[in-house]
């Protein structure tokens, strides 16, 4: 069995359904007596059509917002707007204009959008990521009722027919749509008309429309298969890239890379020159649209690459310690061969040490060694006076 209020939110979805489909009637035509009657607007073909009493030679129509205004001629009393028209949740003013031999003749009519005030979602944006995948966010009015539940229907072109609404919402924790997930998505030139409608049992909730140029909410992979080539002769490194994959161009001109700091290249090549062999280098790089119909604003960074070559201790030091090591090694060997062959003994002759006059006294009385003292000059005192008689 279905509820009151599953009964009244299926209610709102054929109503919005069958308003979309056959489109909406202007009812408050400034000019009731022009010839010009019966204005009705498709909204997803964004295209005029009316009825006229009298035959012309020429007319146009013109759609007319707060700051913006745009004519185009009629063809059969229709007139084909397409991207060019303003999104409608503001209120629009639309005019056809005829001319024949009798005068010129115009009917105004103003398309104002019913519902309460406050109710309509807020702060919508979608971003495109991995090349096809789609999320769009929103919140929902700050006076919408509670129950309000909100419904995304999107139409990637004018001319793709008829809309399409969102098969994965996202909710919060009330269970009202704050969300929705696309999957293969694909990149048009021309704008994508999104269009976000609200039902409720207490009151009519307004809707929130919006064209969004696709490609300028793509956000860029990073380069893929990232590679760095260094010659050790040159002291350059290669840098070589792919560029990110997209479903719209395949054209490398379109890109422009990031590469570490601010080395901005084009293609899909850079030479870069190392200051220093002896160091280790981490390399980064994001994409960003440089021509075509691509989102200058940059992706995301890719994955850290590492390249080049540690070294602790720097070139000089390391000849220092192998000088100092060479030379330790040089010593030892010549103090072990000299020592072993004996030139070391030769090289440095030992001094010889005085000899002790007191040497073989071991007796150390006094007495004795004063009476042996005299006697040793007396002895002297004889070798003198011998020695002057014999001159």
């Amino acid at each position: 069995m279905v509820s009151p209020l599953e009964l009244i939110f299926m209610t709102q979805w054929m109503l919005l359904i069958s308003h979309l489909c056959v489109g909406w009637h202007c009812s408050d035509s400034e000019m009731p007596d022009s010839p010009i009657t019966n204005l009705k607007l498709n909204q997803w073909k964004m295209e005029l059509s009316w009825i006229s009493s009298m035959n012309f030679t020429e007319n146009w129509c013109s759609v007319t917002t707060e700051d913006f205004t745009e004519t185009i001629m009629a063809e059969n009393m229709k007139c084909m707007f397409g991207n060019i028209a303003p999104a409608l949740h503001n209120g629009v003013s639309f005019s056809v204009t005829a001319v024949n031999v009798n005068g010129t003749y115009s009917s105004i009519c103003r398309y104002i959008p019913q519902g309460m005030n406050g109710s309509a979602i807020e702060n919508f944006s979608c971003v495109i990521y991995n090349v096809s995948l789609m999320n769009c966010t929103w919140q929902a009015g700050r006076d919408a009722p509670e129950d309000t539940q909100y419904f995304l229907y999107w139409q990637n072109s004018r001319h793709d027919g008829d809309a399409v609404e969102c098969e994965l919402y996202m909710k919060d924790e009330t269970g009202r749509n704050t969300g929705c997930r696309f999957q293969n998505v694909k990149i048009d030139t021309e704008r994508a008309y999104f269009l976000v409608n609200g039902s409720s049992e207490d009151s009519l909730i307004q809707f929130y429309d919006e064209y969004i140029q696709l490609y300028e909410i793509e956000k860029l992979m990073p380069p893929s298969n990232i590679t760095v080539n260094c010659d050790e002769i040159k002291n350059d490194c290669i840098i070589q890239w792919q560029r990110p994959p997209i479903s719209h161009s395949n054209k490398d001109k379109c890109f422009k890379y990031e590469i570490n700091i601010k080395y901005k290249e084009g293609g899909n090549n850079h030479i870069f020159q190392r200051s220093n062999t002896r160091k280790k280098y981490l390399l980064k790089m994001r994409t960003a649209g440089s021509a075509c119909l691509m989102n200058a604003a940059w992706g995301e960074w890719s994955a850290p690459l590492e390249f080049g070559n540690e070294e602790i201790i720097s070139s000089s030091v390391w000849i220092l310690l192998v000088v100092a090591v060479v030379t330790l090694v040089v010593v030892i060997i010549a103090v072990l061969f000299c020592k072993r062959t004996g030139c070391w003994t030769a090289a440095f002759l030992q001094i010889p040490e005085p000899k002790n006059a007191f040497c073989g006294l071991p007796d150390t009385n006094p007495e004795i060694m004063e009476s042996k003292i005299q006697s040793l000059t007396s002895e002297n005192e004889d070798i003198i006076l011998v020695a002057d008689i014999v001159k």
